[in-house]
């Protein structure tokens, strides 16, 4: 549920109830997750209040914990007494509110009884829904079910556990707003121009789901201080740190301030450059796994154009689209630029976690959006 960082929408119009719903939703992505706020501005107008609730879903469910592997956190000793007197924690009340809720407004948006729901996120989905935008729930669902197994295990065994965290999380995200932008009151020449090639929808999906796992492991790498520090724990490969001599309860130590011998900081901090490395070379080669399918998808597009002289609404269209490629093809891609610009910030300080350098936010975003966007890469 949004606590503080979002009022309660009182009980009025539906015009005014959307309206501070979005303008709740774009001040809580503005602080919290600034790369979709900017992300955002290019969305059409249809979709953006929709867009604003798919992104700040992921940041309130990722605000749901147990309070890690602290047992005296407060958070902690409330869910076990929770758990312990009733059956279930604060954990499993939150995501049960959130998947009623979703099944709420989904099997019958236009109900009386959702009129006032309360919630700004579930207000602009329930909109997106009566606007007949393509929204699918099994995309929410897949999302809610991979974190609460993420806070169950609470660590990764390998990479491919963290690419398989980000294809339940980030690249459910980006199928929502693929499918949210290929509406038919949105997009009717780019559904025409899918529809006349398979292989053309599959390789968006592909590259959705690539960008989902470089994603993911970007967020992991960027994670470490703040799940070591606060929720004490280790968000990196287990067994890469076991591969470079490195064990968990060294890396909570150093990351905790609790080894203060300079010759053993530098020790340990060396042995994790190398488990950075390992790690952020696989978020690198899934992104140039995605920019090869997108020369692919270019291509794909420039065939089915020739291919196709007769399909009017195609040919009427396609003189507007940047570098041969529709705005809501690319636009859902544009997520990748976060990643990209992390990584190589990381390999410019030499995959150094605690380079001063890489503790300053990132004030290219907005520039390197625009520049993406119009040229068409990420």
């Amino acid at each position: 549920m949004l606590r503080t960082s979002i009022r309660r929408v009182a009980t009025i119009s539906k015009e005014a109830q959307v309206f501070n719903a979005a303008e709740n939703l774009s001040k809580l992505l503005e602080t919290g997750d600034r790369s979709s706020y900017i992300l955002a501005q290019y969305i059409p107008q249809p979709a953006k209040h929709t867009f604003l609730a798919i992104r700040a879903f992921n940041l309130e469910i990722n605000k749901i914990n147990d309070g890690g592997n602290n047992a005296n956190s407060v958070s902690s000793k409330a869910a076990s007494l929770l758990s312990s007197s009733l059956g279930f924690s604060t954990v499993d009340m939150k995501f049960k509110f959130w998947s009623d809720m979703l099944g709420r407004i989904f099997s019958d948006p236009n109900s009386p009884k959702n009129d006032n729901l309360g919630e700004p996120i579930a207000i602009l989905l329930r909109e997106g829904l009566r606007d007949d935008l393509n929204l699918d729930i099994s995309y929410f669902h897949q999302f809610l079910q991979t974190r609460r197994h993420f806070l169950q295990t609470k660590q990764f065994q390998s990479v491919d556990d963290i690419c398989s965290y980000g294809e339940g999380t980030y690249s459910q995200l980006n199928y929502l707003v693929q499918g949210l932008l290929l509406s038919p009151l949105i997009s009717p020449s780019v559904i025409n121009l899918l529809e006349c090639s398979p292989n053309l929808q599959n390789l968006i999906t592909d590259i959705a789901a690539h960008i989902g796992q470089a994603t993911a492991i970007g967020s992991m790498i960027l994670g470490v201080p703040y799940y070591s520090k606060l929720r004490n724990q280790i968000t990196l490969p287990i067994e890469l740190m076991t591969q470079f001599d490195i064990s968990q309860e060294q890396l909570l130590r150093l990351t905790q301030g609790h080894i203060t011998d300079k010759q053993a900081q530098k020790q340990i901090q060396d042995q994790l450059k190398n488990v950075v490395y390992e790690t952020a070379t696989k978020a690198n080669d899934h992104l140039l796994t995605a920019r090869m399918k997108f020369d692919n998808v270019r291509q794909e597009i420039n065939t089915i154009i020739k291919e196709n002289p007769n399909d009017h609404l195609i040919q009427k269209q396609y003189k507007n689209w940047k570098k041969g490629v529709p705005d809501v093809i690319f636009t859902p891609f544009m997520s990748a630029i976060p990643t990209t610009l992390y990584l190589q910030a990381l390999e410019r300080n030499d995959f150094d976690l605690f380079h001063p350098k890489l503790q300053q936010k990132e004030w290219r975003l907005p520039y390197y959006s625009f520049k993406d966007y119009y040229f068409r890469k990420f």
